[in-house]
């Protein structure tokens, strides 16, 4: 044994042959979470090195599913030590955080620790949080979180789906880690500033380069469109179309949109649009409607696989479902999880998101993969006759994503 392992009593150190040999630190540390990574990453430049080389290797998604059940003291409990679980057990760092929570838990305060806890801490000294900012607490400083609360949800838990109407207390998260050739941002619409007070159907003039803080070398896939006003002229939503080249835009309108930058801004107007774009040469998408006279499972299904003959590479897959609250359990005779699991059935290992909303936002769009890859930001999808229509009612619209590796 060599003597730089050796410690003053001339026995082995454990900490000085990690140190010295790179070999089986490595081996250790690939089956650390990221949180324990962190902490070997000060303890030396070599197992800096380590965790840098490991990093760079772990780029797969992570979601959870969390629904309470029992007193609602015990579901915000039990939510409040799932989520802190998982983001201390989480492989990969996230980059972008979609959260999907049901109004009922955003009026819930979740509670940790406080970070300013005296030498001996108690029980009752905890910080309370809303769910965004306690998620927000967990994740990593540079994550972004993407948030908005609805009257139900749609979520993935392993490899099963699960659309939560009635539960009072539940929340879906989506991490998504840095990925080569994806980027994802998002900017906010006022709508007291493009829509008249004398005719609100028509908005003033409303111009996209005004409100987004998307590059202008970016190229946009899609829109995720989520306004807390239970109205939205179609005109907003068109001129997004129009100048992000004819992207899908999807999503629907919600109870709430929750952002830390917004709670701490007092300015912030009462009705707000926020729009998340989905960009990079890597990101493939395709989107559908279930339209409002289809309710047979097997039309169900002949809709979703129009998304299937697209033929986006399963490499790494994410989707979205954003649903009429008409279209759950009692459209379907009762029956629980039905286009949820029909999803699953036609995409089995791509989880699901979404929420059950108050008017659905989407359009039908169907472009089989180009392996070529090519893209021009002044090409402009051209629309037969006139513009899709945007605003639906008792429908589902699913956006499947798809990442290619770089």
């Amino acid at each position: 044994m060599a003597t730089n392992f050796l410690n003053n009593e001339g026995k082995v150190c454990p900490a000085k042959v990690l140190q010295g040999i790179p070999v089986i630190s490595n081996k250790i540390m690939e089956y650390l979470p990221m949180t324990s990574l962190h902490a070997c990453a000060r303890v030396c430049r070599i197992w800096n090195d380590i965790v840098k080389s490991i990093k760079q290797k772990r780029r797969d998604l992570k979601w959870i599913c969390i629904q309470g059940t029992g007193m609602e003291d015990q579901q915000v409990q039990t939510i409040s030590s799932e989520l802190m679980l998982l983001f201390e057990n989480l492989t990969c760092e996230p980059a972008y955080l979609f959260v999907f929570c049901t109004s009922a838990l955003f009026e819930q305060h979740l509670y940790a620790p406080s970070k300013n806890q005296t030498r001996r801490p108690r029980q009752c000294q905890q910080q309370a949080y809303d769910v965004n900012s306690y998620i927000t607490s967990l994740a990593p400083p540079s994550c972004r979180c993407y948030s908005v609360a609805a009257d139900g949800i749609i979520g993935s838990t392993g490899n099963k789906s699960v659309e939560i109407e009635h539960s009072p207390l539940a929340v879906t998260c989506l991490a998504i880690p840095k990925i080569n050739g994806l980027e994802i941002y998002d900017f906010f619409i006022d709508l007291n500033k493009h829509i008249s007070p004398l005719n609100p159907e028509i908005p003033e003039q409303f111009n996209v380069e005004d409100v987004t803080s998307v590059p202008c070398d970016q190229e946009v896939k899609a829109i995720l469109f989520f306004s807390d006003l239970h109205f939205c002229p179609q005109e907003i939503q068109l001129g997004l179309l129009d100048y992000y080249n004819g992207c899908p835009v999807v999503g629907g309108y919600v109870d709430h949109i929750l952002s830390t930058d917004l709670d701490n801004d007092s300015d912030v107007p009462d009705s707000q649009v926020r729009c998340i774009a989905l960009c990079g040469p890597n990101v493939h998408v395709a989107s559908v409607v279930i339209k409002d006279d289809v309710s047979d499972q097997k039309q169900i299904e002949k809709e979703l696989l129009k998304l299937k003959d697209c033929n986006l590479p399963m490499d790494s897959t994410f989707a979205f479902m954003f649903a009429c609250l008409g279209r759950g359990k009692s459209f379907h005779r009762n029956k629980e999880n039905v286009e949820s699991s029909i999803f699953r059935k036609v995409f089995p290992q791509t989880p699901l998101f979404g929420f059950f909303g108050n008017g659905e936002i989407g359009m039908n769009y169907l472009q089989p993969f180009d392996s070529t890859g090519s893209f021009s930001k002044s090409k402009k999808t051209k629309f037969s006759r006139h513009h899709p229509k945007l605003s639906h009612a008792y429908t589902s619209i699913f956006l499947l994503v798809s990442v290619t590796s770089g």
